[in-house]
């Protein structure tokens, strides 16, 4: 069976089939100029580090029916702006031709963006303008490039490389762990929730760290718990649920504050808790509930206020069960009022007489109705989320104890002391 274009590229689904376009408009230019197409010029790669732009762009250029020029900047400023114009020449004279530019914003140390090697690009690549030369950019950072750069005729196609989703980082680990031998207990799916947003960089790295702890204890394959370690202590800053102390007063407080948040979560929107955990940082006991990603987040008021509500929960549980003000909250207070000021002021949501027009023709009388609201809208919710938490009480206890002994619960493990 033939290999497929990107098949050694894990995710990115959308953005390969953009690619293998792109790539087929290279390679049968008279197909489309039959159709009236003008043939792209350019094309920029660009995201924060270690997401793979360069094994991508790798992958695309060697799938062009092109002569291949790559420039990286290994040479110093005069010589290499020298090297530009030599190969941009060359490329010229053999085309059909395809330049990778990798890592086009660090072609110059200097931090202006009309830097000399930024305008020589731009120049070399308008000089090519009518010649059948392709290029390809990466790029960490485009802020440094100038804007005149990236518009349309030089770079007529701009993909932003992200983070790869849940679902993507589920199959770039299970990638890197088919190279090792893992026990029977690794579950895949709820490390790809400890390490949702991480780049395939980290998601190598966490692998290899895994693999290195399992070694060390002598251990014939790498278990969940290294996984569950190395995971953490990338993601949350050197936290460690091993070196938490089951009998420090605060573990259960901590571990009721997000058995809170995971019941309230949900009771009210079922599925949506990826795990919750109790850990050690290198200053304090902390915990984390985490969410799973929802791209409706910021359309569907009901699922935000849902969310509030979750938020709430773990000042709420930790308060009911031990009759004192929660001073672990703060972080959660601030997130409620950023939202709720939305639902009032943005959205409209009570009335009219709140929207703040963030000038000083506003009056204190609408300002004074804003903070009013906002107020009055989170005591309910607060109010509704501890009658939710004392009806289901039991439940809570479970969970608060569950995590303190376990350190970390998964959805799955949730979802069955909940439905017990």
């Amino acid at each position: 069976m033939a290999k497929e274009i990107f098949d050694n590229i894990i995710g990115y689904d959308d953005i390969k089939i953009t690619l293998k376009r792109i790539i087929d408009v290279l390679n049968n230019p008279e197909k489309y100029k039959k159709l009236g197409t003008s043939i792209p010029k350019g094309l920029l790669l660009y995201g924060p580090p270690g997401l793979g732009k360069t094994s991508i762009s790798d992958e695309f250029i060697n799938n062009t029916d092109r002569k291949i020029y790559t420039i990286r900047k290994t040479k110093t400023d005069g010589a290499f702006v020298k090297y530009l114009n030599q190969v941009f020449k060359e490329a010229e004279d053999k085309q059909p031709a395809i330049i990778l530019l990798d890592d086009l914003d660090k072609f110059s140390d200097k931090e202006y963006r009309d830097a000399e090697e930024y305008v020589a690009v731009q120049s070399l690549i308008d000089n090519i303008k009518d010649k059948d030369v392709f290029v390809v950019a990466t790029a960490n950072n485009i802020n440094k490039l100038p804007n005149s750069l990236l518009r349309s005729g030089r770079f007529d196609i701009k993909i932003k490389i992200d983070n790869p989703n849940e679902e993507d980082s589920f199959k770039i680990i299970k990638h890197y762990l088919k190279m090792k031998k893992i026990s029977d207990d690794v579950n895949i799916k709820n490390i790809s929730y400890i390490l949702n947003g991480s780049s395939c960089a980290d998601l190598e790295k966490v692998c290899n760290q895994a693999s290195i702890y399992a070694g060390f204890l002598d251990k014939k394959t790498i278990g969940m718990d290294e996984l569950v370690r190395a995971s953490l202590e990338l993601k949350y800053n050197n936290m460690n649920v091993e070196s938490i102390d089951k009998d420090d007063k605060y573990v259960l407080n901590t571990a009721y504050h997000e058995a809170g948040h995971a019941l309230i979560g949900e009771l009210l929107e079922p599925g949506s808790v990826s795990f919750i955990t109790v850990a050690k940082t290198d200053s304090d006991t902390k915990g984390i509930t985490m969410y799973h990603n929802n791209d409706y987040y910021f359309y569907d008021i009901g699922f935000m206020e849902n969310r509030v509500k979750t938020i709430l929960a773990g000042k709420a549980a930790t308060e009911i069960v031990y009759g004192t003000c929660d001073t672990g909250s703060k972080s959660d207070i601030h997130r409620v009022y950023d939202i709720v000021e939305r639902f009032v002021d943005d959205y409209c949501m009570i009335d009219f007489n709140s929207w703040v027009r963030h000038t000083e023709e506003t009056s204190e009388k609408v300002k004074q109705s804003k903070d009013d609201n906002i107020n009055k809208l989170i005591t309910n919710y607060y109010n509704e989320v501890k009658e939710m938490l004392i009806k289901n009480r039991p439940t809570l206890d479970k969970l608060a104890k569950a995590l303190k002994k376990k350190k970390i619960l998964f959805q799955d493990e949730i979802e069955e002391i909940i439905l017990k």
